[in-house]
């Protein structure tokens, strides 16, 4: 009888801290945050109320990212409260086409690796283990878009 209950008293903490660790992981996931606006004709006349309008506010990209997991944050859930860099129209790729297509190299070998099925974290591992985490973000960017000119690392590849 104690044995059962031991078993199963184990079985239960087990599940539990399961779910704590999907909750953990899901409260560090960022979210797409909306800024409630008003429409300038209605705030204009007294007699009504303003009607609210949520809309997503275009973010520009970070002018300097620490590291290569800031890049990858801003690429998939943005650093402002803005647009996530994956979402970008083709006017806002175009407006920050400078940071935009240094980025994206690096971007596009992350999604590939991920898609070859390691974690974006392993993926960014890789490519600090290829080009060493003791160099700038920007040097990583610079030496993977030369490496891509001649096929890319085969460190990188998939």
């Amino acid at each position: 009888m104690m044995n059962e209950i031991f078993r199963l008293r184990t079985a239960m903490q087990r599940e539990l801290q399961r779910a704590q660790a999907m909750l953990r992981r899901i409260a560090l996931q960022p979210v797409a945050r909306t800024v409630l606006g008003h429409d300038a004709t209605a705030a204009a006349s007294h007699d009504t109320l303003p009607e609210q309008e949520a809309h997503r506010v275009s973010a520009t990209p970070a002018k300097r990212s620490r590291d290569l997991f800031e890049l990858w944050h801003e690429f998939e859930f943005c650093l402002n409260g803005g647009n996530p860099a994956k979402e970008f129209t083709r006017t806002e790729r175009g407006a920050n086409k400078f940071a935009y297509s240094r980025r994206k190299v690096f971007w596009d070998i992350v999604t590939c690796l991920v898609r070859a099925g390691f974690t974006s974290d392993t993926a960014i591992d890789k490519i600090y283990a290829v080009y060493g985490r003791q160099r700038s973000v920007t040097a990583i960017l610079v030496d993977l878009r030369q490496a891509m000119k001649r096929g890319g690392h085969p460190s990188l590849r998939v």
